[in-house]
């Protein structure tokens, strides 16, 4: 899934409506549900049905959250009877077993809400994406350097770690500047420009190795 700064008009609107979509199936699991004596917690059949959507939808979720730059991790103490190091707690991932850590439901919602606000704050810079040719153009430059990448992970290789390690940077960098100077190569060649550009440079190549052969000479002698 993209970053929340690098989608379109149609898929920041998907991406909105299935996290209100999944806020109010959050607000109904929690207000049809409660804890009960021996910890875990008694739902009534609302809340059963919102959790079979939620699990539906849970990991598309989280992967928005997380394309939105939110961080989704609560930090949990364990109580001073127990002990123990602070631990980070997935509040989308662990939804379900949050009473064991006592997480209150409106954490989730903070989490979602700032997700929301993110979509809704994005819509300008969004259309203007969307309506830009050079937006397009990068997708389609992103599409063919990631290719190699793509080839790394059907190879079984770990794909996203080897597109973020420094040789993979390097890799995709490279291809970049390949793939742009064949595009200005061929649209010099289309206009006409091609052969007089090349000509030019080759007489301002000779014309420089005839400067550096006085130079030589000069010091030689």
């Amino acid at each position: 899934m993209r970053h929340y700064t690098k989608i379109l008009i149609w898929e920041n609107r998907r991406r909105l409506n299935r996290l209100k979509e999944f806020r109010s199936l959050v607000i109904r699991y929690f207000n049809n549900s409660r804890v009960g004596f021996g910890g875990g917690r008694v739902e009534e059949s609302a809340a059963k049905e919102a959790r079979r959507e939620i699990n539906r939808f849970r990991e598309e979720i989280h992967s928005i959250i997380l394309n939105s730059g939110i961080d989704p991790l609560f930090s949990w103490t364990p109580p001073s009877a127990v002990g123990g190091d602070e631990t980070k707690i997935d509040l989308i991932v662990n939804i379900f077993n949050l009473d064991q850590f006592d997480i209150g439901p409106n954490n989730v919602l903070n989490c979602i809400d700032r997700a929301i606000e993110k979509c809704e704050s994005s819509r300008k810079s969004v259309f203007v994406r969307t309506l830009n040719p050079f937006f397009y153009l990068g997708r389609v430059l992103d599409t063919i350097t990631d290719l190699p990448f793509i080839v790394i992970g059907l190879l079984g290789f770990d794909r996203q770690k080897m597109k973020a390690s420094i040789i993979g940077r390097l890799v995709k960098g490279i291809l970049y500047l390949i793939i742009i100077l064949a595009a200005v190569l061929a649209m010099l060649h289309l206009l006409g420009f091609l052969e007089p550009i090349t000509e030019f440079v080759l007489k301002l190549l000779a014309v420089i190795r005839e400067i550096n052969s006085v130079f030589d000479s000069d010091s030689v002698g």
